[in-house]
């Protein structure tokens, strides 16, 4: 058998890549109550425009030259879609969704939104605007690849299990934990039917990843970026600057 050189390897992959249909969806509905100062943290000044429109624009860059995208949905708070459309900074080619009262509730309005029938569906935190080209692009890949992927970071600090009263319990490897961050991939289809399966069974899930690994499997962690950061907290805000 001749196994394929490096450089072939190189050509299906990039022509994998080109011939895949995107959906993009970005979250933008919480509440923000965290960071405090009356004004959706998704809003705030950044980078000539605001930490939104600075998510939508590198997401575009990363993804209109080898990729198709078929929809661009930002989801907004209920009554929202003025003030979501003002932080868009006339970004084109975005559309907004009216998300709910929880996230995976929000992600399920966007999903269920999502024209043009995607291969892959990228969901990211409208939070965090500091999301590199390269990331996107790494993990729209590793998707392709296993059909769901995620980045994440080992953590630097000793992670404990500790029980409702505040005692450890269960001492965790640390080598085998990471904090996984945002865009979260998936094949489009599978991950629309799997929270069709969510919205009926009354659990809660954190994030996507957990609803995908409920109903279709393991997700692939790739290397994320220490600067890929969620704005949280007020202290959060220097990096604004």
């Amino acid at each position: 058998m001749i196994l394929p050189t490096k450089w072939m390897q190189k050509t299906i992959l990039t022509t994998r890549m080109i011939h895949s249909k995107i959906a993009i969806i970005i979250t933008a509905a919480g509440s923000s109550t965290r960071i405090g100062g009356g004004i959706k943290k998704e809003y705030l000044p950044y980078n000539k425009g605001t930490v939104l429109s600075s998510c939508a624009e590198t997401f575009l860059n990363a993804c209109s030259r080898d990729f198709e995208i078929t929809d661009f949905i930002v989801t907004c708070p209920k009554g929202g879609r003025t003030e979501c459309e003002k932080a868009l900074c006339g970004v084109q080619g975005v559309r907004i969704v009216e998300g709910s009262d929880t996230r995976q509730k929000s992600v399920y309005n966007g999903l269920l939104a999502v024209h043009g029938n995607p291969d892959i569906v990228l969901i990211h935190d409208g939070a965090r605007p500091f999301i590199s080209e390269e990331l996107i692009r790494t993990t729209l890949t590793a998707t392709q690849e296993f059909g769901a992927a995620v980045p994440g970071l080992t953590p630097t600090d000793t992670q404990k299990e500790i029980d409702e009263n505040g005692f450890i319990v269960r001492h965790l490897i640390r080598s085998s934990l990471s904090a996984v961050q945002t865009p979260q991939c998936f094949v489009f289809s599978k991950l629309l039917a799997a929270h069709e399966r969510a919205s009926l069974d009354k659990r809660e899930y954190t994030d996507d990843t957990e609803i995908w690994g409920a109903y279709c499997g393991r997700v692939k962690v790739v290397p994320g970026e220490v600067n890929n950061i969620k704005i949280t907290y007020p202290s959060d805000l220097e990096k604004l600057s």
